[in-house]
């Protein structure tokens, strides 16, 4: 199991979590974070894996380790309400602390998880919440608003409006990793891969551990046909904790046209290889005629050179006489 690569290893983990196989899966995700310390993911798959086996002492250290990383965002469909990795990290917590009744601690981390989604989310309703906002915050709150706006555009295939919207979000956020990768999204499916480039490169600078930007890169950079960039890039995803259920279809499609593209250079080489040695062939074919030609006739061709350079020599003595009478 440990020679297994990071995208094998979600491979079996998918597997086994599909199959509700928690213990079995707890060790492979025991491997992945023993191989990226770092990456908040498999701790925080490793920790709902522990809670759906009771094991709420094991979960509450996952959660905590989780808590000592940086927070970055996460798909909203991971927990509901949650929209970062705290966030989903406290919600964790607050179960753990629920089932082994210890309820201040568990209003404790809810009362952390909303801390994080108020300060992410405005409520529109309380418009007096804005104004006691540091001065960067309103912004970025309409910010938000801007990309969930975008978002019910993009679900009903309205990718240019979308695409619109999230530019303007960035004006007030230009920082947000997660309205890049949106419009990086929207641009794909307009077909400005140059520009969605761009964007899923931006999520990378911001933030060089999320796993999302890197899919983005890949998922782009598959459409340009540039597929072994492609592959390191899903790759790299995949190592950092990568979610999305289509990865794993992705990389198999970019690895299958990377081998006929190899194929198809290989076998233009290999045409070209031939088309040369053909001429070659050629080549010496006629210089081997030509040689024997001019061996058979080269008395003919010396007595033909001799008796012109005799009658221009003639030619020239007539002339030279003429002149001088």
């Amino acid at each position: 199991m440990e020679r297994l690569s990071g995208t094998e290893l979600l491979q079996v983990a998918g597997r086994l979590l599909a199959e509700n196989n928690y213990k079995e899966a707890v060790k492979v995700f025991d491997i992945l974070v023993e191989k990226l310390p770092d990456v908040p993911i498999p701790l925080l798959s490793r920790c709902t894996c522990l809670i759906q086996l009771e094991k709420y002492n094991e979960a509450l250290k996952d959660g905590l380790k989780i808590l000592e990383l940086p927070n970055g965002p996460v798909m909203e469909d991971i927990a509901n309400g949650c929209t970062t990795i705290h966030s989903v990290a406290y919600m964790r917590l607050a179960k753990c602390y629920k089932e082994l009744e210890k309820t201040s601690e568990a209003e404790s981390m809810i009362k952390k998880k909303n801390e994080i989604e108020q300060s992410i989310i405005p409520n529109t309703a309380k418009s007096s919440l804005i104004k006691d906002l540091p001065p960067d915050e309103p912004s970025k709150s309409l910010a938000e608003k801007l990309r969930i706006q975008g978002n019910e555009l993009y679900k009903h295939s309205k990718f240019k409006e979308s695409a619109a919207i999230y530019s303007e979000a960035l004006k007030n956020d230009p920082d947000n990793v997660l309205i890049h990768s949106n419009r990086a999204q929207a641009l794909l499916q307009l077909g400005d891969l140059e520009n969605a480039l761009w964007h899923a490169d931006t999520c990378i600078r911001v933030n060089p551990k999320w796993a999302k930007g890197y899919y983005r890169r890949g998922c782009i950079l598959l459409e340009k046909k540039q597929y072994s960039k492609a592959i390191v890039a899903l790759e790299t995803a995949s190592n950092f904790g990568s979610t999305d259920k289509e990865l794993s279809k992705k990389l198999k499609i970019a690895k299958q046209f990377r081998k006929q593209q190899q194929m198809s250079e290989i076998n233009s080489m290999k045409n070209d290889a031939s088309n040369f040695i053909n001429l070659s062939i050629i080549g010496a074919l006629v210089f081997a005629l030509v040689s024997i030609l001019f061996w058979y006739f080269s008395d003919q061709i010396i007595t033909g050179i001799l008796w012109s350079m005799n009658f221009a020599g003639q030619l020239l003595v007539g002339y030279l006489s003429i002149d001088n009478k």
